[in-house]
């Protein structure tokens, strides 16, 4: 492994979703050099990976009224495990949003009816956004308007290095080409974990990797037990978001056979948690008609697939919008049709609630290093409230801009990385590499495997055991330096993440939101937030 390049910037930003792009064009308006690095191409990542024809964000309405409802529904939903100072933040500061939207080429509009987002109580004002690859244009062409501002695309973020609690640097892997980067300011929008599980609503690419590198740099992460796994569809066509408001209309969900194993809304036992499910997307203990999801995961883990949902012929008659908007959009854009095809669901990962500690400024525990959307812990606890993704990545953004700059002008000494650092890091690796007895796809599909069996929506501590002890002997058997011009880096950082999740898991004995304990099935009465630090993990 050689350094072949060597490049000081100002600010370096990893990642191009709409975090990144919106970080990447306010650094670059401040006239420093900016460099921005995203594993793609310019303008990707869950920002640009949509699940059905639009994405929604909620906004503080114009009134007292809402701001108090608004905290009671974010609250509500984190469950002790929110971040009331984050919260109280973005309530205030949200209505900016749309504007900020507009800045990196998104043309968000209000929707014509108020209503609930997934989990909230009360109805408020939500925008929406479409057109992601016009939106993109856009972007890109917004950016390479900077003179100020360099692009790597299909590059990596594989190290960050510090000293005596400040950023000094990083190293950058582009394509086979190793860079290093002085740098006083290292930007993380790097997203959230699900790309490490085996189905996902989500891009394959983003697994984490920010996470475990902030981690590594003396950063602290929580929440991480609280992952969001919505029903997506297996069948007819795979990967595809299943409408959670649809679920009032099913008459049952059926096994492979076709056999019925729970009745559906005509059940008048049944009937409330039928309408509940159909309120929320996301599995979550919160709410009595999880027993809908621990249903439908039985049938799973017999056939290792999914179970089949059926519905009534009312469904196609509502005229509400938005199920004239999702269904039009399975209809027109995927030939699906919920009451002519057979449609099997299973629950997949999407949203990470928890993430890097940050305050309300975007910072870490480390002097110049921010992390914006959903790499960060920001307003979210045990359950992710509905459209407040993207509205929390432009909120913390902006703060995160004004305070990098200050950090950035009040700075008497700019020490960076030395190419001692870099030796010892490099030699470090060497002496205590793997075993070379598996491919990076090979490990890859066997840390899917595991977290797909091990840390879905079912958690006993029992499974978790066994389940790091696979990803312990992966990690022995596994050569970073044999694969290091590869995906040795991701390979490695994905086997770490992936022990990280699951002791997260193992930690929090107990069941509350997105996280469900088979042997814990109850939610303690005095909550405790885990933190994960460099002393304690690595």
């Amino acid at each position: 492994m050689k350094i072949k390049e060597t490049i000081t910037v100002d600010y370096l930003v990893i990642g191009s979703g709409i975090a990144g792009l919106y970080m990447s064009k306010k650094l670059a308006d401040t006239g420093f050099k900016t460099l921005l690095a995203t594993e793609g191409i310019v303008g990707g990542g869950a920002s640009f990976f949509p699940l059905k024809g639009t994405l929604g964000i909620q906004t503080t309405g114009d009134n007292l009224e809402d701001k108090i409802y608004f905290q009671e529904d974010i609250s509500n939903m984190g469950n002790k495990m929110d971040n009331p100072e984050m919260v109280k933040t973005y309530i205030e500061e949200s209505p900016a949003v749309p504007d900020s939207l507009k800045e990196i080429g998104f043309d968000p509009w209000l929707r014509d009816d108020k209503r609930p987002a997934c989990f909230a109580k009360y109805p408020r004002n939500i925008y929406l956004i479409k057109d992601w690859n016009g939106s993109r244009e856009k972007a890109q062409n917004i950016l390479n308007s900077y003179e100020n501002l360099i692009k790597f695309e299909h590059s990596q973020l594989i190290k960050i290095f510090t000293h005596k609690g400040e950023v000094t640097g990083a190293i950058l892997k582009k394509k086979d080409k190793f860079i290093a980067i002085k740098t006083k300011i290292i930007v993380l929008c790097t997203g959230g974990i699900a790309g490490l599980y085996k189905n996902k609503l989500y891009p394959k690419d983003i697994k984490g990797i920010g996470h475990y590198l902030a981690l590594d740099a003396g950063a602290q992460l929580t929440n991480m037990e609280f992952i969001q796994f919505i029903p997506g569809f297996i069948e007819p066509k795979y990967n595809v978001l299943f409408g959670e408001h649809t679920a009032k209309y099913s008459t049952g969900l059926y096994d492979e056979n076709m056999k019925k194993v729970l009745e559906g809304i005509d059940d008048s036992n049944l009937k409330k948690l039928w309408i509940e499910r159909s309120s929320y997307a996301p599995f979550s203990f919160d709410f009595k008609s999880h027993l809908i999801d621990l249903k439908m995961m039985e049938v799973i883990e017999k056939n290792n697939r999914g179970v089949y949902i059926k519905f009534k012929k009312e469904l196609y008659e509502d005229e509400g919008e938005f199920y004239r908007v999702y269904l039009n959009w399975l209809k027109n854009d995927l030939d699906i049709d919920m009451c002519r095809d057979n449609i099997m669901i299973a629950p997949f990962a999407h949203s990470c609630n928890g993430g890097i500690k940050i305050d309300i400024n975007g910072k870490t525990d480390i002097n110049g290093l921010y992390a914006i959307g959903e790499v960060a812990s920001g307003i979210e606890g045990a359950n992710r409230l509905g459209g407040n993704s993207v509205g929390g990545a432009l909120v913390f953004g902006k703060r995160a801009v004004e305070h990098i700059e200050n950090y950035l002008n009040n700075l008497t000494i700019k020490k960076y990385i030395s190419n001692e650092s870099i030796k010892n890091w490099i030699e470090g690796l060497y002496s205590k590499d793997g075993n070379d007895l598996y491919t990076s796809y090979e490990v890859e599909k066997k840390i899917k495997d595991i977290l797909s069996k091990y840390g879905s929506i079912i958690r006993e501590e029992r499974n978790l055991n066994v389940g790091l002890e696979e990803l312990k002997k992966l990690e022995q058997n596994f050569s970073l330096i044999s694969n290091i011009e590869l995906d040795g880096f991701e390979t490695y950082y994905s086997l770490k993440m992936a022990q990280l999740l699951l002791t997260c898991m193992k930690n929090r004995k107990e069941s509350r939101g997105s996280h469900y304990r088979k042997d814990y099935p109850y939610t303690e009465n005095t909550p405790q937030k885990n933190y994960i630090n460099k002393e304690i993990f690595l």
